[in-house]
């Protein structure tokens, strides 16, 4: 029947591509966003341990409702809007933490100085330390270690906003493989059996991980 409401699904890429594109606009009537960075720390770790983090109520928009409803794109969004497409009527505080996290703008929270960029422990988290293994960096000498790909490897440290670019992504993911693979042939060729299986275990966590990161 037209204009039925349509229960629909996507995946977690596709979201963060939309919310990059910035076709989902926030009308007027709807509140700033509030959460605080221990929010989105909490919203992140329910969609890696794939928890049911709630529905969206969304409405396929045109440029007259946009101007009606005096919309706005997600907070932090640095496009034109001119993809605007969709009005978020139910859902603001979940898909903005969601585009602050994963795709990492320049900026501070509302009502914070600083920048959070967030971040994963792949060790923590594929030995089942949930609590521990997600967290934020706020403070300029904790991001430059975000900006050192080899530091992150060595310290486990997965940012969330690789996630916004799939090549990216990618080429994390393998060379976080390849890294520990590479410490595991060094302590066998030093006869260090201890290392060489601590290693071992860091490259089945990394192979496991990406089969983790395919199912979300």
């Amino acid at each position: 029947m037209k204009g039925d409401q349509k229960l629909d699904h996507i995946n977690l890429t596709t979201l963060i591509k939309y919310l990059s594109q910035g076709h989902y606009v926030i009308p007027d009537f709807q509140r700033d966003f509030e959460w605080d960075p221990k929010d989105i720390l909490a919203l992140m770790r329910s969609i890696f341990l794939d928890y049911y983090i709630g529905s969206l109520l969304l409405w396929k928009g045109k440029q007259e409702n946009f101007d009606a409803l005096a919309c706005e794109p997600i907070y932090g969004y640095g496009g034109d809007g001119n993809q605007a497409s969709t009005i978020v009527l139910d859902g603001q505080q979940r898909l903005t933490a969601i585009y602050y996290a994963f795709v990492a703008p320049d900026l501070p929270l509302p009502n914070r100085a600083n920048r959070f960029l967030y971040f994963l422990r792949v060790d923590q988290f594929m030995d089942e330390a949930y609590d521990e293994a997600f967290d934020y960096y706020w403070s300029q000498s904790e991001r430059k270690l975000l900006e050192n790909e080899e530091a992150q490897f060595e310290k486990h440290i997965f940012p969330l906003a690789v996630v916004s670019d799939l090549w990216a992504l990618s080429d994390w993911v393998r060379g976080y493989e390849h890294y520990w693979e590479e410490k595991v042939n060094v302590a066998c060729e030093e006869g260090d059996i201890a290392k060489a299986k601590k290693a071992e275990h860091h490259a089945e966590n990394a192979r496991n991980f990406k089969e983790h990161l395919r199912g979300i």
